[in-house]
């Protein structure tokens, strides 16, 4: 004789302030001859770690992302080197971030993407979005087995169907102020909350149903 069965879907949404930021910084020199250029952009490079540097704590990781040397034709057919070192930085204060920015975009030959906002990898999110979405599943096949007079009595199988994260656009301002000589420059960036959507796909064996449910 088959058992009665309750299969459901268990579903988490959690949306949290991000953990870390991720800035990328490109250093690119131009010159007639590429050890000019190489060298430009290591003093360019320098220029960069210098400030990276004085962020102290505030940088987690500077990771070199990629570094390129190719020639360039002007207009008149003249040809020029390039070189171009890329970095990827993850910044672990967040109120850090726009001051930094700031500060890395007043370089010369210096191109400044970002903030990426993001959780950290293996955050603790993520965990409390999985056994959100398990206790989710509980409680709607408990629902389910009460509506027809049944109670669940086992769990039978349970199905990671994964996770998933995006960016809402909202954010309260970070503000972020450096000063250019005499000049005061002031970027207010908005941090964007993480959201982490968890899924998870449960059976459960249950009671015989009351039998009264069905009675016409």
């Amino acid at each position: 004789m088959s058992v009665p069965q309750v299969a459901v879907r268990g579903e988490a949404r959690l949306v949290v302030d991000p953990e870390i930021a991720a800035v990328v910084v490109t250093v690119t020199a131009r010159a007639r001859d590429r050890q000019t250029a190489l060298e430009r952009c290591r003093a360019g490079q320098a220029a960069v770690t210098a400030v990276l540097d004085a962020a102290g704590a505030a940088v987690e990781a500077v990771e070199t992302a990629g570094l390129a040397v190719y020639p360039y034709r002007r207009d008149g057919g003249r040809d020029d080197s390039v070189a171009s070192l890329t970095t990827s930085v993850t910044v672990a204060r967040l109120d850090a971030v726009g001051e930094l920015v700031v500060a890395l975009g007043r370089l010369p030959d210096v191109a400044v993407s970002g903030p990426d906002w993001r959780l950290r990898p293996g955050s603790a999110v993520v965990e409390r979005a999985r056994l959100a979405a398990v206790q989710d599943a509980v409680h709607r096949a408990r629902q389910y087995a009460a509506a027809v007079g049944a109670r669940l009595t086992a769990l039978l199988e349970i199905s990671d169907v994964g996770l998933s994260g995006s960016s809402p656009r909202f954010a309260a301002p970070l503000a972020a102020m450096a000063r250019f000589g005499s000049e005061e420059l002031r970027l207010d960036l908005a941090p964007a909350p993480q959201e982490v959507l968890g899924a998870v796909e449960v059976r459960f064996a249950m009671s015989e149903p009351d039998q009264e449910v069905f009675g016409g």
